[in-house]
């Protein structure tokens, strides 16, 4: 058994199924009859019921190429010229038909080509008109228009004022016309028209045999033979055998002989496909032991059914594990793998889906690390682009004048921007106390009422026991900038700014909130699905989204932001971070 486990799936098909098939042939041997009768008939059933959908599939696809032909011509530029134009412009119409004559040569199928803008006026290679009456009156251009968005085909278009150059006979001809429409105003500028020989329907139908005399036709909307193999059978199926959209198998008697029609209808079209084969043909083998089949065939069939679900389940079973484990990685579970004893192909397979959810996994690691370095590049970036000694040094003199001059509230706004750029480049240390922070924030908030002293003043209370706890630093300043050029500053009378630090849930909380004007509940919606993923590309900076995508990045995704809001009555935004040791 080890062995037998250890061989490919499809060995052990070819066991299984041999098993099966030795266990029903060697009883229809010995018992004969009506099994295999019925297992014949639905054979040639199935047989037949797939070429005619293989007949059809091949029709199908021919007329879908054609028709993206259409699409493609509709969407030249000179195309779309011809069909607005009254006048004719011989150079634009010969390279319409050079066009033309490319699709033509690569598709042999296609008997001639015609575009006719509704100014009755038309180009093509091989068609001409016959007569002098507009073509836009012709049935075909009239129903086109009519329903521009469907495909119309026609078959043996006799009487058309159309014909084609090379003699091709419009009996052996079928016709797809297709609307083309403005897409700016939605209005029919005209169609395009393509003949197609029915050669291509000849040779796929004469390639098919259903027995010795079985044969495929086509019959379009109205019932009419669209195309059939010559024989003395066709012309004797009477059109009221197929007037259902699809039927169980007809069986009716032509010529003494009996008969079994099975066919199905083209929705989009009318169209149906029919096969027909002899039933005394293919029954004739098995006809004499009809009889003593019937008992013996119930217990064959309950016998290879419960044998062939057991040998299914064996095959399938590991595969629905793996399919459970792929589900479980669709749901974001990378923790299961997959484990077989056997080396088979799902052995293998399997072993090849745990490397694939190990490579995933180093993947997830390196984008989060390139991420996170790519951010801290950023912020160093930032920083190298403020020479602090610099501004030390130009605050100090401004500073030293002020106090010459006796400018107090000069000296104040300018210790408090010293302060601000000290503690905010911190010696490109990315972390800082949270006394410091609070620090940085105050100075801030000086400089700021200096600006706004008439609407703005604020209140900051910090739980003394956080002050010296670790934090990452440029946290509150842009929650707080924030909440003054979003809330409080778009506000007429004063507003207020309430900073609270203290622990919630064993982390870290600040709570920045303001009075200003709020965010309507549709933005705010917007803004908080932004802040729970971990990068976004909606603002830049030291904005609300850098802040909360610097704390996700440093510290996980359990940390961020989260915004709190009521329209026109104030703001509240919450910064959850861990509690850790400076």
């Amino acid at each position: 058994m080890l062995y037998f486990n250890n061989k490919s799936i499809r060995f052990k098909l070819l066991f299984y199924f041999f098993i099966i098939i030795i266990l029903c042939v060697s009883t229809l041997s010995f018992f004969g009859g009506n099994i295999y009768k019925d297992s014949l008939e639905e054979e040639a059933n199935m047989h037949t019921d797939q070429m005619i959908n293989q007949v059809w599939s091949n029709i199908k696809t021919l007329i879908e190429e054609n028709e993206n032909i259409m699409y493609y011509l509709s969407q030249e530029e000179l195309v779309k010229e011809f069909m607005l134009e009254q006048e004719s412009n011989s150079s634009d119409e010969q390279s319409i038909k050079n066009k033309m004559q490319v699709y033509k040569d690569r598709h042999p199928e296609i008997a001639g080509i015609l575009i006719l803008n509704k100014h009755d006026r038309f180009i093509s290679n091989e068609i001409s008109r016959i007569s002098r009456d507009p073509l836009t009156t012709e049935p075909w251009y009239v129903e086109t228009i009519k329903s521009p968005e469907k495909m119309h085909l026609i078959s043996n278009p006799i009487g058309r004022n159309i014909k084609n150059n090379s003699n091709y006979q419009v009996n052996n001809v079928l016709t797809l016309v297709k609307a083309v429409k403005n897409s700016n105003t939605d209005e029919v500028m005209g169609v395009i028209l393509i003949d197609l020989k029915l050669d291509f329907i000849k040779n796929i139908i004469e390639s098919i045999k259903l027995g010795k005399s079985g044969f495929v036709f086509i019959t379009d909307e109205n019932g009419k033979v669209v195309y059939a193999p010559v024989n003395d059978i066709v012309y004797r199926i009477h059109p009221s055998w197929l007037q259902n959209e699809s039927s169980s198998p007809v069986e009716q008697t032509i010529k003494g002989n009996n008969y079994q029609i099975i066919y199905n209808t083209i929705s989009d079209i009318g169209w149906k496909v029919a096969g027909v084969f002899s039933l005394d043909e293919t029954t004739k083998v098995v006809s004499d032991v009809q009889k003593l089949t019937f008992v013996i065939a119930l217990i064959t069939l309950l016998v290879g059914s419960v044998f062939s679900l057991f040998f299914a389940s064996m095959i399938t079973k590991p595969v629905n594990k793996l399919k459970t484990l792929m589900g479980n990685v669709e749901e974001g579970r990378f923790d299961l793998r997959f484990h077989s004893k056997y080396r088979d192909e799902i052995g293998q397979l399997g072993k090849s889906y745990n490397k694939m959810i190990d490579e995933i996994e180093r993947l997830i690691e390196l984008v989060y690390k390139e991420q996170k370095s790519k951010r801290e590049a950023e912020l160093e970036i930032l920083q190298a682009q403020i020479k602090p000694h610099f501004l030390y040094n130009t605050l100090d003199t401004i500073q030293w004048m002020a106090d010459e001059y006796h400018a107090t509230k000069i000296t104040e706004l300018v210790n408090a921007l010293t302060t601000l750029f000290r503690i905010g480049l911190n010696k490109g240390k990315e972390f800082i106390t949270v006394e410091e922070e609070v620090e940085h924030v105050k100075s801030y908030l000086i400089i700021q009422m200096t600006r706004y002293e008439s609407k703005l003043e604020y209140e900051i209370n910090m739980n003394e026991r956080v002050k010296d706890y670790q934090v990452l630093k440029l946290i509150l300043q842009p929650l707080v900038e924030n909440a003054i050029y979003h809330g409080i500053r778009n506000k007429r009378g004063k507003g207020k700014i309430i900073i609270n630090i203290d622990t919630q849930d064993d982390k870290l909380l600040f709570t920045v909130r303001d009075t200003g004007m709020g965010v309507k509940s549709d933005k705010l919606r917007e803004i908080n699905n932004y802040l729970k993923k971990i990068d976004s590309n909606v603002s830049k900076g030291y904005g609300l989204f850098n802040v909360n995508a610097r704390i996700k990045l440093s510290y996980g995704t359990d940390y961020g932001l989260e915004v709190y809001s009521e329209f026109k009555k104030g703001t509240t935004i919450n910064a959850i971070l861990p509690l850790k040791p400076f």
